[in-house]
């Protein structure tokens, strides 16, 4: 068996993208057999390569569809986090296929474009996967909303939470001193909406706190011209207590080294959260939407959270309760003791819980159990359908014309 992987970008900085290295770093080091459809001159390719992971890479800028049907097999199993229309390529070899929810999607499964929704059909697939022993998520959330959504109660759902390669021992403690009156603060995430709501309000409670310290926050995006589509750095020039530094576009193999040299403490959601706590920085769990976050909205540690939750969707979930700004900054500028707690808690919850070599060990038994094929989603997926695959062509014609 051999574990396959897609992603459709080339240069995609973000989560799922470390996501994907750290899954196929840490399979390969188990010397198990991995193919990646992606790009052989890319951002994946390219961290791959400066690690000596020598895997098999299906080149998107360099084969067709056709040749890269050829070099899958009936046995390969794709691991995958959506149905993709170009797996309809691959409904001739027909693989297996398990579906690890990762994001807030999961009751997404089956829509269409052009605002077309079928939830029926979404059900039906998703029973199907979990009949198949095909479907596992990241955290609570996917559970929740098969809940709300598809009225699918999931007794005894398979968590796989994030891998991360945690650090041998606590990084931070042994390198960590704040001598100089200055609090570093760091952020990292893309600048799309629901990621840059919950750094507006943290950058708006530290511009308003009476802290002693000065804060230096530093900010790691992906596009800094869209990041200003959120963000008005103008609005912070009256905290004097306050410097703000934004960088985009680092690589992934450059995260625990910004982060050990600019973070006292961290706020952040997902994979951006856990790759500080693997280092032993003390880690504040955020949460995500798409409107300006509540005026009491509170915050919590990494170590906290219930079900493997990094991260929960205020457009539809409370905010918990939690600790004030105050409160949390006081923590990470206060008595060191008191600090090294907090640094111990929260690289003691990456190393139980997300360790890549647990959850792949996890992953593997997971992909052994499962049955589905996946060429089963063919009547689930409009993608897939003979009348989306008409329209295309009627499309081209017209095009051409």
């Amino acid at each position: 068996m051999r574990f396959c992987f897609y992603s459709g970008y080339r240069n995609l900085k973000g989560g799922y993208t470390t996501l994907l290295l750290t899954l196929i770093r840490e399979l390969y080091r188990q010397k198990q057999e991995v193919v990646l459809i992606n790009f052989t001159e890319g951002l994946i390719a390219d961290e791959l390569m400066k690690d000596k992971v020598a895997i098999k890479i299906l080149g998107l800028d360099n084969m067709s569809w056709k040749e890269i049907s050829a070099a899958i097999l009936p046995t390969d199993v794709f691991i995958i986090t959506k149905f993709e229309e170009v797996y309809r390529h691959l409904f001739k070899v027909n693989p297996r296929a398990v579906y690890f929810d990762i994001n807030d999607f999961i009751c997404r499964i089956s829509e269409y474009k052009f605002g077309l929704k079928f939830p029926f059909l979404g059900k039906k697939l998703v029973q199907k996967l979990l009949a198949a022993n095909s479907l596992f998520f990241m955290d609570d959330t996917g559970v929740f909303n098969l809940k709300q959504n598809f009225s699918i109660v999931v007794k005894h759902p398979i968590y796989l939470p994030i891998p991360v390669t945690v650090a041998a021992e606590n990084t931070y403690l042994k390198r960590h001193r704040n001598t100089d009156g200055i609090l570093r603060l760091t952020y990292i995430g893309r600048s799309v909406n629901w990621k840059m709501m919950p750094l507006k309000k943290i950058l708006a409670d530290c511009a308003r706190s009476a802290i002693q310290y000065r804060i230096h926050f530093s900010i790691v995006v992906d596009n800094r011209q869209d990041f200003m589509k959120y963000i008005n750095l103008d609005e912070y020039k009256y905290a004097a207590n306050l410097s703000i530094n934004v960088q985009e576009n680092m690589l992934p193999s450059s995260i625990n080294e910004f982060l050990l040299h600019n973070a006292d403490g961290h706020f952040a959601m997902g994979t951006a959260a856990l790759d500080a706590a693997k280092l032993g920085i003390p880690t504040v769990l955020v949460d995500y939407g798409t409107h300006d976050f509540p005026n009491g909205y509170q915050y919590k540690w990494l170590y906290e959270t219930k079900n493997y939750s990094l991260g929960k969707n205020l457009d539809k979930l409370p905010a918990d309760t939690g600790f004030s700004i105050e409160e949390l900054l006081s923590v990470l500028s206060g008595d060191n003791k008191k600090l090294e707690s907090y640094s111990e808690l929260s690289y003691q919850y990456v190393l139980e819980n997300h360790s890549v070599e647990k959850i792949v060990f996890k992953m593997m038994a997971v992909c052994h159990a499962a049955t589905f094929r996946l060429n089963c989603a063919k009547k689930f997926v409009l993608y897939y359908s003979n009348a989306h695959n008409f329209i295309k062509r009627m499309t081209r014609v017209f095009v051409k014309r």
